[in-house]
């Protein structure tokens, strides 16, 4: 995953990004953008009933909101495209491939796409001093180190294991928050951390969890990733970047990245020849598009059914990239691990926050004609 993306927005994450706590509607949310249908009073003519009921005023095109069984087919292909990219990410670094150099390459591809459709979009990117500070922090913490770590803990450990550990990413952004006053502790979600910690253990403690033992030094490298994105989530909840949108923060937080990434690559000669273009190479290209793709719809999702529902993409991402590394790799997992998948599954459901009672899952206003802003 990337960003992750995937953590609270990676989760722009999530850029594995899960996937982030704003606390603002994206740009485009039926909150952010009210919609009358009413023409405006023109000044200087009469507006009584009789006269403005000769004049027709045709309701305002509108789209009605995605259908429940949308919302989870987006659930789905969202989930689908960040857990594929574990086993691509096994197959980018098969051949000795430098993890920096292949996290350079993925974050060139990914600040140029963001360029575009921020172009295409008529968005300029802010350069002030605050956001260029925000983009070199944001890019270290959700971009250069984390796609680093990963690809080093793609390269020493299975893929089931190393997707499992990455779901960590909530549990910590939840455990760093707290302190800082951005969450509120709860019993079910202090289980939730609980089961977390278990989950670790029975993958690190039971000697027979891992192919090798001399591995589990390596469960350090994910861990340390869900760290890191956890950093950002908070980083960006706390900033005041309220001029920017998801994409627009992405394109911003890529070039930091890029900026930061590649002395550290030219230094480490950590050079990949993505000329070649064999499977190896192909994958990192595979892994920037399904990143893209999948932080799209993260977002989308976010706009249309609240961060509640998009969290359920967490659980998908999971469970594909176990699968897929039995099904692609023939990993075999001992019984520690698949209690360790299910207790990491039980205590993600319980460190996210409930859903208000009586809140629809679909938007309950209608999304304004044209495309939404992402």
């Amino acid at each position: 995953m990337p960003s992750s993306t995937a953590g609270a927005i990676r989760p722009e994450p999530p850029r594995n990004r899960p996937p982030r706590l704003t606390g603002r509607p994206p740009e485009g949310h039926p909150e952010a953008t009210a919609v009358t249908g009413r023409a405006a009073p023109v000044k200087g003519r009469p507006s009584t009933a009789e006269e403005c009921s000769c004049v027709a005023h045709p309701p305002a095109l509108q789209i009605a909101p995605p259908t429940v069984l949308r919302l989870w087919l987006v659930v789905l292909g969202v989930g689908l495209s960040w857990g594929a990219t574990g086993p691509l990410s096994k197959l980018a670094v098969s051949t000795g491939h430098s993890a920096i150099g292949i996290a350079f390459w993925n974050t060139l591809l990914a600040a140029l796409a963001a360029t575009l459709i921020q172009t295409l979009r008529g968005r300029r990117l802010p350069l002030g001093a605050r956001h260029v500070r925000f983009y070199l922090i944001c890019g270290l913490l959700g971009t250069a180190l984390p796609s680093g770590l990963s690809y080093t803990a793609y390269a020493h450990l299975p893929i089931g294991i190393t997707v499992m550990l990455l779901s960590l990413i909530p549990m910590v952004t939840l455990l760093v928050a707290w302190p800082l006053g951005l969450e509120s502790p709860s019993g079910r979600r202090i289980l939730g951390l609980l089961l977390g910690a278990m989950g670790v253990a029975l993958i690190v403690l039971p000697g027979s969890s891992l192919p090798d033992p001399a591995q589990a030094i390596w469960i350090l490298a994910p861990l340390a990733v869900a760290f890191s994105y956890s950093g950002e989530n908070i980083v960006i909840a706390r900033s005041q970047m309220r001029d920017l949108g998801p994409f627009t923060t992405l394109c911003g937080l890529s070039w930091g990245a890029l900026v930061l990434l590649t002395p550290v690559m030219l230094v480490t000669d950590s050079w990949v020849d993505i000329a070649r273009f064999g499977p190896p190479e192909q994958a990192v290209l595979a892994i920037t598009v399904l990143n893209m793709v999948a932080y799209a719809g993260y977002i989308w999702l976010i706009g249309h059914a609240g961060p509640v529902f998009a969290a359920q993409v967490g659980y998908v991402v999971t469970g594909t990239g176990v699968l897929l590394g039995v099904a692609l790799f023939g990993e075999r997992h001992s019984i520690w691990v698949w209690a360790a998948l299910g207790v990491l599954v039980l205590g993600l459901a319980l460190v996210q926050p409930k859903r208000p009672k009586g809140a629809a899952v679909a938007a309950p206003a209608p999304v304004p004609q044209g495309p939404a802003k992402m």
